[in-house]
Parts: C-alpha cells; structure tokens; sequence
C-alpha cells in the first residue's frame, strides 16, 4: 500500500428524521402503537403522581432543610464547625490533586457531549408538561403549579433546546477534555447555591412558628466555605497536572500514603482537641520528628549500600532489640510508637528502596509520615472535643461514613489474606480461614452486631472497654471481609496455573509472585463483586441503629418525626425517608459509575 494512497471511511449514518424514526420503532403497526399508547399514559401518570407529591404543600420539606445539621453531624457544636470546613476542603483538595495527577486528559466530541445535555434538557421539559397544576389536600384542590410559571420553565427549556442544537451542528468534531466539563458542572452547581432558596422555619418573637414556611437562600456561612473550597479543588488540580507534566513520579507514592493516613488524620483533627501550645512544638514535636526523620533517611541509605547488605538482618535485629528496650523505658509514648515504626521502615527498607529514585521516593514518604504522626499522637493523647450525654458524640452521615470506610479499608486486606488462606496448600492455615469465613458467613449481620456491642464487653478482662463506634466499625470489617474473600478467591480460582509457573520460574519470591503476577489478575476478574461488596456494606451501616447508634437512617425514620420541642416536626416522616433513600442513591450510583470507567479502563469484558 503506498503511502499517498487514502484509506476509505465508512459513510456516516445519517438520521432518518423523527417520524420516520417514530414510525419504525414506535408505531410500526396497530398492536404496536396500542402499546406505545398505553405505556405512555402509564409513565405520564405515574410521574404526576409522584412529581404531585414531592410538590404538594402537605409535604413539609423543612423538615429536611431544618435538620440538616442534625443529619450531617448529630451533636457537633457548631463553635467548632471550623475544624469540619478545614477537615472538608483538604480532603477535597487532595482529591483535586490525585485528580489532576491521575488525569488521562480524555476528550469527547462536543456532538456527544450535547447529545446528553439534549437528554437532560428533554427530560426536564418532560417533567414541566406532565407535572400537575393542582393536587388534593385534605379535600380541596390546591393550585401548586400555574401557567405562567410552566410557560416560563418550557421556554427556558426550548432555549436551551436549540442552543444545544446548533452548538451540535457548528461544532460536531470539535472535542473537549472531560475534566473540564467536569469543572463546568461544578461551577454550575457551586454558583447555584447563592441564588438556590430552600424551605425555612422561621420563628416570631414570641417563639411561635411561622406558617407558612418562606423560601429563603442559603446563608453565608453555607455558601462562602463551599465556593472556598471549589476554588482550592482547581488550584490542587492544575497543581497535579503540572506535576505530572513535570514528571514527579514520587508524588504518586505521597498522594497514595495521604489518602491512607486522611481518615486517621480526620479523626485525630475533628474528634480529639489537639494541644497545640507552642511550648509542646516547640520542645517536643519538631526535635522528635526532624530525628526519627533523619534516621529513618540515614537507614534507608545505608540498608542499600554494597557494603551493608551481607548484614541487613542483623541490623534489623538490632533494631527490633532496641525497640523492645525503649517499651520498657519511661519515656514519652510517641517515642515508643515511632521506635517500633522505625523498626518496620528499617525491614522493608532493603526490598522497597532497591534504587536511587526508589530510596528517595521513599525518603520523602518517611519524612511527612513522621510528621503527621506527630499530629495524630498528639491528638490521640487529649481530651475529646465533644462532651454530650448520650453512648456516643458520632451520628449522622459521619457515622455512615466512618463505618463504611474504614469498614471497607480494612475488611479489603483481610478478605485478601483469608482468600489466600484458603487457597493455601498448608492444611492448618486452610482449615482456619475456611472455618472463620463459613462460621462468619453463617450468623446474620445483625446478630453479629449485637454480639459486638453487647455480649464482647462479658468476654473482655475487667477494666477493658471499646468505644461502641470501633466496636461496630470491627464487626462490619470482619462480616465483609469474609464475604470478600469469596469475591477474591473466584479471582485466583480464574487465574491459569501456568500464571504461578511463570513466577517460579523467573525464581520470584512468594510474597513478589502474589503481589507482582497473582493479586493483579485475581482482582482485575472480580471487580463488579467487589464494587458490589462496597455497595452492599455502605447500606447495611443502616443497620448499626440496632446497637443504638444514631446513623443517617435512624435520624430521619425515628429521631426527626418523633420531635417534641422545638420546629415540632411529629409525624414528617415521608419526607426524612425519602431524603435518606435519595442520599444513599447518589453515593450507590457513584460507585457503580466509577466502576464501570474502571472496568471499561482495563478492558473487562473485551476479548
């Protein structure tokens, strides 16, 4: 084939038009078109129906808005409501950072990409026609939804329309980056929350209610943070970029260990009142941090010098001896830790940091660990912030998202070492972990549960207690992980046994043969159970109430309607529970969206 010789196209397939497309598809005969009728008046009713209840006024929706706090954070007091914001937007810039770091810079036609605005667009002019001008109360038909106010929504809806439509036909093979329609989505929504008016209960000077409920915007102490903290997540994005750009391939190994110690870092900053007094920095954390980070430097080059690696055991022995010593020694607590973590640096060392650009990465890790340790310890050894009667200061959302993430953070590597267990080809350990994952998955959750925060305290020495919040976080990772481990184990059960011959015969340690050629294809075959697994624990978190912790479930079903001072919200039921169930939709359907970009990403499926 000649190279100035073209390379014919297929022709693009043109749109037939809409009647015909109507004609083919929906009325291509009489049955056919009797059922497309019917279906229609079934979906258009069925969505009066349910648009007439969200907007009814018998719906009390300030039962929501009043509450939000209550759903968010239970009994947080809002003078520190400064540690959530700081706690919220590092959290957030350092997923702008992995974002713009990870980024693959996709791009997408506009012609795609208007394709689903048209999508959204037609489904919100959908809903304005078929929404119910009035609805019964108690009787009497109350007008919710006048002319002029549908005119002005269908004409906002048309414009839309069409500037879509010739933004498609002008610009069809025009592409753009997905982050950037990402960003532009954010900044719609972040824009909306200064103009958005939500349901308000508002109060007399006599402390009566005021009926009905105004429509209010969002206060400022709501709207400033978020626009803050939108603006921190751009700036962490095109930070990561020029990163990557730049080829710092050691910021990968940082980000990774940050996402790691983030939720401890969380705990220790939200939960505990950590003593920041400049005398205790000054004298005590800084010394301690910048030596155990010298050391830590000074043995990760010496473990890797020529010299030193006939004797590599001997020094970790030498260390672990002289861990032992200092635990036995009245010395300050964060010096014993770091001891003993500086005994594992110094073991995994010699594998880790096998080159220069590998010793170095890892020096760099060493050095922020120490120090955000450093904060962590001097949290974990003060007062708690919160001091509330009731079993625990943790409830709301917090407490659905505590127990599902550190649920799944440590049910994963659990499920992964009994999945291997069982797999084992020594009868004891195989014997073992078959008989925790049957024993576990034989007893229903909720049983385990209740024998976590009850019956475990009569099994514990005298004197020992667990917080009911640990206790439950435990119980759920020990309940998924056995599940997971089945997840893993039909990975490694799909792997060729010519996989595990390759490895012995490169000379592969066992560790390297599981973590390096095993673990990779194992978990790349199994990732919808297991995204399902994750699912699956977020939701049952819900049933942590039965112990008696205030969960975001429990707060909307029990604690809300069943309020006796106050906005009074008795019997708002419906409305709670609806909120939950969308609440718990949105974070589902983001799992399930991200993994099938991870599964598309590899290839799953594809042969």
């Amino acid at each position: 084939m000649q190279d100035n010789q073209t390379i014919e196209q297929p022709p693009e397939v043109q749109f037939a038009g809409i009647s015909r497309w109507l004609k083919e598809n929906l009325f291509s005969s009489i049955s056919s078109s009797i059922l497309t009728l019917l279906s229609v008046t079934a979906v258009v009713s069925t969505f009066r129906s349910i648009i007439g209840f969200f907007i009814s006024p018998e719906r009390e929706w300030t039962a929501v808005t009043y509450n939000l706090q209550l759903y968010m954070v239970q009994a947080y007091p809002e003078s520190d409501f400064m540690r959530v914001w700081i706690t919220v937007g590092l959290l957030i810039s350092l997923l702008g950072l992995s974002w713009g770091f990870n980024s693959l810079k996709e791009k997408v036609l506009v012609k795609d990409w208007c394709d689903g605005l048209l999508k959204g667009v037609s489904s919100f002019l959908f809903i304005i026609l078929v929404a119910p001008s009035t609805v019964d109360v108690e009787g009497d038909s109350v007008e919710v939804f006048n002319s002029n106010t549908r005119a002005i929504c269908f004409g906002i809806g048309v414009v839309l329309i069409i500037g879509i439509y010739l933004l498609r036909k002008t610009s069809p093979k025009m592409e753009i980056v997905k982050d950037r329609i990402s960003f532009l989505y954010l900044a719609l929504l972040v824009s909306s929350i200064w103009v958005i008016k939500v349901p308000t209960v508002t109060f007399t000077e006599s402390n009566e209610r005021v009926d009905p409920d105004p429509f209010l915007p969002l206060a400022s102490t709501t709207t400033i943070p978020w626009t803050v903290i939108f603006g921190f997540m751009v700036v962490a994005y095109l930070t990561g970029s020029f990163l990557k750009t730049k080829g710092r391939n050691s910021m990968s190994r940082i980000i990774l260990s940050s996402w790691i110690l983030a939720p401890l870092v969380i705990v220790s900053w939200i939960y505990r009142k950590p003593d920041f007094g400049m005398s205790n920095i000054l004298t005590q954390d800084i010394p301690i941090a910048v030596a155990f980070s010298l050391l830590g430097i000074v043995a990760i080059k010496t473990l890797n010098s020529d010299k030193v690696i006939p004797y590599q055991k001997y020094v970790t022995y030498g260390m672990l001896a002289l861990t032992a010593v200092v635990f036995f020694l009245p010395v300050l607590r964060q010096l014993k830790l770091l001891f003993l973590i500086t005994w594992l640096l110094v073991s995994i060392a010699p594998t880790v940091a096998n080159s220069k650009e590998s010793a170095r990465n890892l020096s760099i890790v060493w050095t922020v660990t120490v120090f955000i340790l450093i904060l962590l310890m001097r949290g974990a050894s003060s007062e708690s912030l919160i001091i509330v009667p009731g079993s625990s200061i943790y409830g709301g959302f917090t407490l659905t998202w505590l127990i599902a993430f550190f649920g799944i953070a440590i049910s994963f590597p659990f499920g992964v070492v009994l999945a291997l267990g069982r797999t084992s080809k020594l009868p004891i350990i195989r014997i073992i972990c078959t008989a925790v994952i049957e024993l576990v998955r034989s007893v229903p959750f909720i049983t385990w549960l209740f024998f976590g925060s009850v019956m475990l305290t009569l099994f514990l020495p005298k004197g020992v207690e667990f917080d009911e919040v640990l206790r439950a976080i435990v119980v759920t990772a020990i309940f998924s992980s056995a599940y997971l481990a089945e997840n893993v184990r039909g990975g490694l059960q799909s792997i060729n046994n010519g996989q595990f011959e390759a490895a012995d015969a490169v000379g592969l340690s066992t560790l390297q043969r599981i973590t390096l050629i095993i673990m990779p294809q194992a978990l790349r075959a199994v990732i919808p159970p297991i995204v399902s697994q994750v699912i699956s624990l977020f939701k049952d978190t819900s049933l942590v109430a039965i112990v008696g912790l205030f969960d975001l479930l429990y707060i909307g079903s029990k604690v809300i309607p069943n309020q006796s001072q106050g906005a009074n919200f008795l019997g708002t039921i419906q409305e709670n529970i609806l909120f939950c169930a969308i609440f718990y939709w949105l974070f589902t359907y983001s799992f399930a969206r991200r993994s099938m970009k991870i599964e598309k990403r590899l290839g799953l499926g594809e042969r």
